[in-house]
């Protein structure tokens, strides 16, 4: 996949919440855990790491939580930056996303 492609599904430059959605989703499945399990091992409430995901409005907490345990950068979450990301990770990620 060129880097093109990668812009367009991880919607680089895009900071609508729609898209931080969409974005956090595709992490999300990236990591292979229920949403319930991401809000445990990130340290918050299920209802809110919900309503953060589908809002498109993640916390410092859950991007930092993201940044360390899947080396999934802000940039990405926030702007859909792919250059941020680990090619392992940038290519599960894309996976997700196509």
């Amino acid at each position: 996949m060129d880097y093109i492609e990668q812009e367009r599904l991880a919607r680089t430059g895009d900071t609508s919440p729609e898209a931080i959605h969409h974005r956090l989703v595709a992490v999300r499945k990236m990591t292979g855990m229920t949403s319930k399990e991401l809000a445990s091992s990130a340290g918050l409430k299920y209802t809110t790491f919900i309503s953060q995901e589908k809002s498109g409005s993640p916390s410092v907490k859950l991007m930092t939580y993201y940044l360390k345990a899947f080396m999934v950068d802000y940039n990405f979450l926030l702007g859909g930056d792919p250059a941020r990301l680990p090619a392992d990770v940038r290519e599960a990620i894309l996976a997700e996303l196509a």
